[in-house]
């Protein structure tokens, strides 16, 4: 039986450890539930962790259901409590800690000793209803591993201590803590450190009338979910094996707080009787996330719009690419059983060539687009002639008009014949706009292009201008406000079944602002269109013109008799190579890949060959490998041959990495000989 006098307050410090004795004995040794009636040793709400980490218990039902269990499966030996050692330490008036360690010695019938375990202890009795009960009991065996690295709590009143600056904590991030006693439907005023929502005059008020008070500060449409939420018929249910819940709300002034609900204490069969109700403001953190999901939202629209256009485009392109690649088709065919008919051959062959550059047009567009968007595009200045640059422009979309029964002309007034610019993109600029002019005219309508230089107020330095009009179909106020922006077509020109995949004008709107200038639009529906581009022009010396101008003047005819090295695997570009650098007075020998060129090169003699024009993706070995072997031969003279990388490899990365490798120079395939005739001058002498 149990001393009475344990149980009293202010009894000698000393009585705790007869009382922790008695307990473990009757917890080690008790043979039925009923022995000694151990649940009368225990507060309701006790929290025990045992020497297992299946030990854990929140309540005295979960522990008494644990020692049943045991109690059944105990055996015949004897277990003694021996060498209790144990320190107190009052944590209150109504708290004492005790900790310490115990020896549990097992013995069998005759007395001989069959285990001995040594057992560390933290107890915390607390004052209820006239008695100290255990509010808390942690035991720990550890075994050899366990004996280093675990941190045995024998300063549990420091962790209580602990425990009540984290409620001080959470009272500076939740504004308002309450305990809501589920079956008396109180609730009691825990923690406040900001003014708060409901007007409570005293600790402990009823739950109902508190409840419709805060319903008129939530801002619809979150009442129904905060009736739901704080539904107090539900609320244990709800809260059944969850360790908390929570919700957000928003105030009729526009802020947002947080509710969590936690599980506070259980009955004898585990259900939950009262609960913690914890409130924090998260309007900062709302407002972000709000502002984020809204940045999501756009981004996400932004994303769907692009890909719907890349998807338009793409199908575009398809169609557009298939027009003239079925023309070319058609009339390659056609030509082929006329070849007696000159008239009828020449016309089928001036197709196949519009054709072409409209493919290759596009290609380049495609190519331009992937470059401009990945940073790729430099400008590069050069001293050009003004004149030749535009005529080019205009004479290269002549067959194109006249097919049309168009009228394209070409009107300048040049005052500085050369000057600095990068004029393959100028000239990608003017073409873009003169295929859409003619695209978008009708037949026997009229395109003309105006160049005009006007000085400006930087010296040296003028504007040119160019302005490109049409009396075509015109467009809308609306598109024009669009017309720069790509994969962007107007719905009239669908209608019309006028190709086109809508990145033309959005390049060249691209470039122009690379090249510090300014484009224009000016359109009426039914009457035709003006585009004005303004390009900033460095003027080029007398010196630097004159030096243009000669070579020009030495371009004409100066390849005759050259011996050039072409080394291209493919053997249609191969045909159309060497025919065109024969044309010029070339003398063309060709490789089909990288080591058939290097056993060339070894065995010919050193000024032999004087160029070479090699191709980049061959087999066995390709462009960079070769160039790379060239540059290693012991022959001097062999290894600084000049050597112009021509390939479809356009891209940035693709010229330098040629470059690297140490090729001279770069020319894009499809070849065009105004390109590559200047280029092969600049390494032959």
């Amino acid at each position: 039986m149990k001393p009475k006098s344990f149980y009293k307050r202010g009894k000698r410090m000393d009585d705790f450890k007869k009382l922790t004795e008695q307990l473990f004995h009757i917890y080690i040794n008790a043979e039925s539930v009923n022995d000694f009636g151990i649940e009368n040793y225990f507060d309701e709400n006790i929290s025990l962790i045992g020497t297992g980490k299946h030990e854990l218990f929140t309540n005295l039902h979960e522990f008494l259901e644990s020692f049943k269990f045991d109690v059944k499966r105990r055996d015949k030996i004897r277990i003694d409590v021996q060498n209790l050692h144990q320190e107190e330490e009052r944590l209150d008036e109504d708290h004492v800690l005790a900790h310490g360690t115990v020896d549990f010695v097992g013995l069998f019938k005759d007395g001989s000793i069959c285990f001995k375990m040594e057992t560390r202890f933290t107890i915390i009795y607390r004052w209820t209803n006239g008695k100290w009960l255990v509010q808390h009991l942690h035991q720990s065996t550890p075994d050899l591993e366990q004996m280093d690295g675990e941190e045995f709590p024998v300063t549990l009143g420091k962790q209580v201590k602990k425990t009540r600056q984290a409620l001080q904590a959470l009272g500076t991030a939740y504004y308002y803590i309450s305990r809501l006693d589920l079956k008396t439907k109180k609730i009691e005023l825990v923690k406040r450190s900001r003014k708060r929502d409901l007007d409570i005059k005293v600790d402990t008020v009823d739950w109902a009338p508190q409840f419709e008070v805060i319903k008129d500060i939530i801002a619809e449409p979150f009442v129904q979910k905060y009736i739901d939420f704080f539904d107090i018929q539900t609320m244990a249910a709800r809260l059944h094996n969850k360790e908390s819940m929570s919700s957000e709300f928003k105030k009729k002034t526009g802020s947002w707080f947080l509710s969590m609900v936690v599980p506070q204490s259980y009955d004898k069969n585990g259900n939950i009787t009262s609960v913690l109700i914890a409130n924090r403001d998260v309007t900062d953190e709302k407002m972000r996330e709000l502002k984020q999901e809204e940045e999501l939202r756009e981004a996400k629209l932004k994303a769907e719009c692009a890909n719907k256009a890349k998807s338009s485009f793409l199908l575009n392109m398809s169609h557009d690419i298939r027009t003239p690649m079925n023309a070319i088709i058609g009339y390659a065919e056609l030509a082929s059983k006329h070849l007696q008919e000159a008239d009828r051959l020449g016309r089928y062959l001036e197709e196949i060539q519009i054709c072409g550059k409209q493919l290759l047009s596009m290609l380049g567009n495609v190519l331009d687009l992937a470059r401009i968007e990945n940073n790729k595009v430099e400008m590069e200045y050069t001293v050009s002639n003004v004149h030749e640059c535009f005529e080019n422009c205009v004479n290269m979309f002549q067959q194109q008009a006249e097919s049309k029964k168009q009228t394209l002309s070409l009107t300048e007034q040049i005052m500085y014949p050369y000057v600095y610019m990068d004029a393959p993109h100028l000239s990608e600029i003017c073409l873009n706009m003169i295929s859409n002019a003619i695209k978008y005219t009708n037949t026997g309508g009229t395109i003309s292009c105006n160049v005009i230089q006007k000085s400006c107020e930087k010296e040296d330095w003028c504007n040119m201008i160019i302005t490109i009009t049409d009396n075509g179909i015109g467009m809308s106020e609306e598109f024009q406000k669009r017309i720069f922006e790509i994969f962007e077509r107007e719905r009239n020109t669908t209608l019309s079944h006028i190709d086109g995949s809508g990145i033309g004008m959005g390049i060249t709107k691209k470039l122009v602002d690379l090249m510090d200038g300014t484009i224009e639009v000016k359109s009426k529906q039914g009457i035709g269109s003006t585009f004005t581009v303004t390009i900033p022009c460095r003027k080029a010396s007398k010196e630097d013109s004159l030096v243009k101008k000669n070579s020009n003047l030495c371009n004409k005819n100066c390849l005759n008799g050259v011996r050039i090295l072409l080394v291209e695997d493919n053997e249609i570009n191969t045909e159309i190579a060497r025919e065109l650098l024969t044309e010029e007075g070339c003398v063309v020998e060709t490789a089909d890949d990288g080591v058939a060129c290097i056993d060339m090169i070894e065995k010919a003699d050193a000024d032999y060959y004087k160029l070479i024009l090699m191709d980049i993706q061959m087999p066995v070995m390709n462009g960079y490998d070769a160039a790379l072997a060239i540059r290693k031969m012991k022959d001097t003279k062999k290894a600084r041959i000049p050597i112009i990388a021509m390939t479809a490899n356009v891209f940035a990365e693709d010229i330098q990495k040629a470059l690297s490798v140490g090729m001279n120079d770069h020319v894009a395939k499809p070849v065009d000989m105004n390109i590559l005739v200047p280029t092969i001058m600049k390494y032959i002498s």
